[in-house]
């Protein structure tokens, strides 16, 4: 059953909206789909566009909780998925995180092509990855990016940047849903 704009309203915990969303993105984005880029982008498109931002923002929270921002870009290293996100965070209302992530992106940009030879590489070893990181300097300039991404995320330690997805499906949630 598809998720409404009732069920949003009625949920008044975030725990509830949480699930809500969540169950609702797992439609739309099945896991198959989310190990295809090409798959989950185009998925990205069809999206209402607040399942859209939410979808975009997904593996940026994860990798804000288990990683950093460079070793984001390791992990998802595609253009059209850094666009996705950098759009979802503002969509969302994550201005702070956006820019946030943005700048961390400007730093990796010019060398995009070389950590291509790192990124999503099976054969290639993470100690490669983050040896270039360090070698080029990426790391250092990143890493204050990423202390203040995690200040402005402990303020919600239980959801993270999921904060986000609740206070706009309470916002907006038409944008989280298709009505017929």
């Amino acid at each position: 059953m598809a998720l409404t704009i009732a069920q949003l309203r009625k949920a008044r915990l975030d725990e509830d909206i949480l699930r809500l969303l969540q169950g609702e993105l797992n439609e739309w984005f099945p896991p198959a789909s989310r190990r295809d880029d090409v798959v989950f982008l185009s998925r990205l498109q069809n999206a209402p566009r607040g399942m859209r931002a939410m979808a975009a923002t997904f593996e940026l929270d994860i990798s804000m909780a288990l990683d950093d921002l460079a070793w984001h870009f390791v992990n998802w290293h595609d253009l059209d998925l850094c666009a996705e996100t950098s759009n979802g965070l503002r969509e969302l209302g994550a201005i702070e995180a956006a820019e946030l992530f943005d700048a961390a992106f400007a730093i990796l940009r010019p060398r995009w092509d070389e950590l291509q030879t790192f990124a999503q590489n099976e054969s290639s070893d993470s100690a490669d990855a983050h040896d270039w990181l360090e070698e080029t300097g990426i790391q250092k300039q990143i890493d204050p990016l990423t202390e203040r991404m995690w200040r402005l995320l402990e303020q919600w330690r239980d959801h993270g940047l999921m904060h986000y997805w609740i206070t706009y499906a309470r916002a907006y949630p038409e944008r989280c849903v298709v009505e017929s």
